[in-house]
């Protein structure tokens, strides 16, 4: 009975030692996947980190002030470009030289350069009018820069021809004050021309030094076809003050007009020319 027990027990000591060898050999895989899992864990956050701490250069195609062509060269990323050469394939910068015989591309894709963070600079190509003579051929553009990184970029201007590039709302600003100049002028410069040679030119001015030219002129715009009589009456003035003032905006300045009576011109009726 004593040996058959030492048998059983022994059994039962084997079949325990080979279960906690089973269970710890699980426990050590397990314990390996979750070392491998945190050491990838670490690394992308790692590879993250080098990611978003790092220069990064960018190339693009705007058009800028209304009609230059250029490339735009932008460091995005938070931290100093060093050493940024662009090279440029060798047709597109001999086709630009065709264009426009004063380029200096070829110089630019000489130098090398330094981007702060965020920085910009414009690589002048030539003006929108030349904008199909460039853009039939494409740019290749290589771009290295802290000594291991390397951007590739291929443009065609070509498929910018029918987009409409917006600049800015101050852009629309200056185009629209410029309009509003330009009209300006040509108003003046019509007034100018309207001015008769017989008589001194006259100012129509918003005075207080008892001339009611101002009144009587706005007189004319805020009731068209109203007579000398009528207008008298609303300045406050003789009808023979109003009348001499009425003509010399006729005769002068040129602002007014009147249908006459000949038998009264106090019955005349003025308008705004």
């Amino acid at each position: 009975m004593t040996e058959w027990l030492m048998v059983i027990i022994t059994a039962v000591y084997v079949v325990a030692t080979i279960v906690i060898c089973v269970f710890n050999g699980k426990s050590a895989k397990a314990a390996k996947e979750q070392t491998e899992t945190a050491r990838q864990q670490i690394d992308e956050m790692i590879r993250q980190y080098n990611e978003s701490n790092r220069p990064f250069v960018i190339i693009r195609f705007e058009i800028i002030r209304s009609g230059l062509l250029c490339f735009v060269v932008e460091n995005i990323g938070p931290v100093a470009a060093k050493d940024v050469k662009i090279k440029i394939n060798n047709d597109f910068i001999e086709n630009v030289e065709k264009v426009d015989k004063d380029s200096h591309i070829r110089e630019t894709s000489k130098a090398t350069l330094f981007l702060s963070s965020h920085q910009k600079m414009y690589i002048l190509l030539g003006g929108q009018t030349q904008f199909s003579e460039i853009a039939s051929v494409p740019a290749r553009i290589n771009i290295s820069y802290n000594s291991k990184y390397t951007e590739y970029t291929e443009i065609d201007l070509w498929q910018y021809r029918f987009l409409l590039v917006y600049s800015s709302e101050l852009e629309d600003i200056s185009q629209h004050l410029k309009h509003i100049e330009n009209e300006s002028k040509t108003y003046h410069n019509k007034q100018l021309k309207a001015l008769t040679k017989d008589g001194p030119v006259s100012v129509l001015l918003h005075s207080n030094d008892g001339s009611k030219k101002f009144e009587i002129y706005k007189a004319v715009c805020m009731n068209p076809g109203s007579t000398t009589e009528y207008i008298s009456e609303c300045v406050g003035i003789p009808k023979k003050d109003a009348l001499d003032i009425l003509i010399e905006l006729d005769r002068v300045d040129r602002f007014v007009k009147s249908v006459s009576y000949i038998d009264d011109d106090y019955q005349a009726k003025w308008y705004r020319r």
